[in-house]
């Protein structure tokens, strides 16, 4: 029970960045990115070619990986939602379906990378290192991606609760035009959002590579389930998304351990349909908050 407890909270990591990652950008678009778990999947891919074309380790691949998926973040949003945002939400909505396709079908045509998933070095050990708690074998990758979670959780609260451009952005996100008037340029603080919430896509995407492997075909699923994480906790607050990704993922590894992949996957899709019946606003959101 242990074991799939642990392992169950390792895969929501990932969901959990990938449903902040949707959080932080839908606060400054006023809309969801359905690429955002392809933009994991790449963040992956690009750690890989860190470690195999650099030769650097995997704490390197990270930084690049989390670098590049900032910079690609900016050229996503200045290049792609911008200009669709000119027809309004609906075709930014469309353009990061489309980003969907693109990035799936690009990133199998990349030489190195395919469409199969590939191994990443481990994070201060072997990959298949494990430890003994409590009768229970744990990975010791997944105490790396609990650590480098926190890390992630830290800095972005940091950044956002501490820092003069962190609050420009909030600001920026609750009120444009209210930010306008007091000289914050918008679009930048926009981009910067979306190149955040693409640069924490890439890192869970890197964290939880030694684990779960890169690349492949999964983003899509995985965006489907970080949007039901965020909806279970509450799409508005950041504490919810987090603790949204460890429901979903605790539930899956329960699901999947019991049941087939076949059978596991509808169901967790499912706890998005009673949520919203339910509790719209998601276990951590205020009820106003889906009237908004």
């Amino acid at each position: 029970m242990l074991q799939l407890l642990i392992a169950g909270l390792t895969v929501g990591s990932e969901f959990a960045l990938i449903a902040l990652g949707i959080h932080i950008i839908l606060r400054a678009t006023r809309v969801v990115n359905f690429a955002q778990g392809e933009f994991s999947i790449v963040g992956g891919l690009i750690a890989l070619t860190c470690v195999e074309a650099l030769h650097v380790n995997a704490w390197f691949a990270l930084a690049g990986a989390t670098l590049a998926g900032f910079v690609l973040g900016l050229v996503f949003e200045i290049a792609v939602l911008r200009p669709a945002g000119r027809t309004g939400e609906a075709g930014v909505t469309i353009a990061t379906i489309g980003a969907v396709f693109v990035l799936l079908y690009g990133h199998a045509l990349v030489p190195g990378w395919g469409s199969d998933p590939h191994p990443l070095p481990g994070f201060g050990g072997p990959a298949s290192g494990a430890l003994e708690v409590g009768g229970a074998m744990v990975q010791v990758q997944s105490l790396w991606v609990f650590a480098l979670l926190i890390v992630a959780l830290a800095a972005l609260y940091l950044f956002f609760e501490r820092t003069y451009y962190g609050k420009v952005i909030r600001a920026a996100a609750e009120n444009p035009l209210g930010a306008r008037l007091v000289g914050i340029d918008v679009n930048s603080a926009r981009a910067v959002s979306v190149a955040l919430g693409i640069a924490l896509a890439a890192y869970g995407g890197t964290i939880i590579g030694p684990i779960t492997l890169v690349g492949g075909a999964a983003g899509f699923a995985l965006t489907i389930k970080g949007f039901v994480a965020a909806i279970v906790g509450g799409l508005e607050s950041p504490v919810g998304c987090v603790a949204g990704g460890f429901v979903v993922g605790v539930l899956q590894v329960f699901l999947q351990s019991r049941m087939s992949y076949d059978v596991a996957d509808p169901v967790v899709y499912s706890v998005l349909l009673l949520m919203l019946l339910v509790r719209p606003q998601g276990l951590f959101g205020r009820r106003d908050a889906v009237l908004d």
